[in-house]
C-alpha cells in the first residue's frame, strides 16, 4: 500500500509554533509521528513524504536536520523522499547545491528512494506528486504539502500535509475518496473558491 503526507518538519522546535502543532516539545512530536507512521504503514508499504521531512532554516543550523535524519531508520515503511523547500535549503548549505550529492546521502541513511517530483498512477487516475503548489502541472491530480493548514482541497490537488489531517497518513483510498468528493461537491460549489 502507498500512503502519503507532507511536512514533517521532523526536530525542529519552531515548526510546534509556527503550525501551531499540539505538542509540548519536538522530542513528543517526533516522538507521536514516528508512532503514528509505524502504526498505519508495514514494512512493505511506501510512504510518499511529498517534502519538508527535514527542517533547514538557516545555513549554519546543521543540527536539526542531522537529528531527523536518524528517523529514517526508526520507521517501518519504506520512505520516498520528495524534496521540498527545506530540503532545497539543506542541498544548497551542506551538499554544495548538489541534488546527487543529498540523494547519496539520503539512500545511505536509509530512504529508498528521493526525487524532486513523482508521477504515479492508482485507482485508474494519474497523480502528481510535487512539494510546492506553484511546481503542480495542470495535466494530473497534484498532490503536495508547503502550504501547512491551509486546507485540502484546491483547485489543482490535495495537500496531504500533515498540518491538513490531523497528523496522519492518508492512504491511496483516503486519496481517491477526496478526489471523488473534489470532483462532485468542490469543484461544482459556487459557494466554494478553490483557489
Amino acid at each position: 500500500m502507498n500512503y502519503f503526507t507532507a511536512d514533517l518538519h521532523f526536530a525542529d522546535e519552531n515548526t510546534l509554533i509556527t503550525g501551531n502543532r499540539p505538542f509540548k516539545n519536538i522530542k513528543e512530536y517526533d516522538k507521536f509521528m514516528i508512532k503514528q507512521i509505524n502504526k498505519v504503514a508495514k514494512k512493505d508499504d511506501t510512504v510518499y513524504v511529498i517534502g519538508d521531512f527535514f527542517d533547514c532554516d538557516k545555513g549554519t543550523d546543521n543540527i536539526s536536520y542531522k537529528i531527523a535524519g536518524t528517523y529514517v531508520k526508526k520507521l517501518k515503511p519504506k520512505i520516498i523522499l520528495i524534496t521540498g523547500n527545506n530540503e532545497e535549503r539543506i542541498i544548497k548549505y551542506f551538499f554544495g547545491g548538489s541534488f546527487e550529492k543529498f540523494r547519496a546521502y539520503c539512500l545511505d541513511i536509509g530512504f529508498i528512494d528521493v526525487q524532486k517530483s513523482v508521477r504515479l498512477d492508482f485507482g485508474g487516475r494519474e497523480f502528481y506528486l510535487v512539494h510546492k503548489p506553484k511546481d503542480t502541472n495542470p495535466n494530473y491530480i497534484n498532490l503536495f504539502g508547503h502550504i501547512h493548514d491551509g486546507g485540502a482541497y484546491r483547485s489543482y490537488g490535495i495537500n496531504v500535509g500533515v498540518d491538513a489531517n490531523h497528523f496522519r497518513l492518508w492512504d491511496e483510498a483516503d486519496i481517491l475518496y477526496f478526489v471523488y468528493l473534489k470532483e462532485k461537491y468542490m469543484n461544482n460549489d459556487v459557494n466554494i473558491n478553490m483557489n
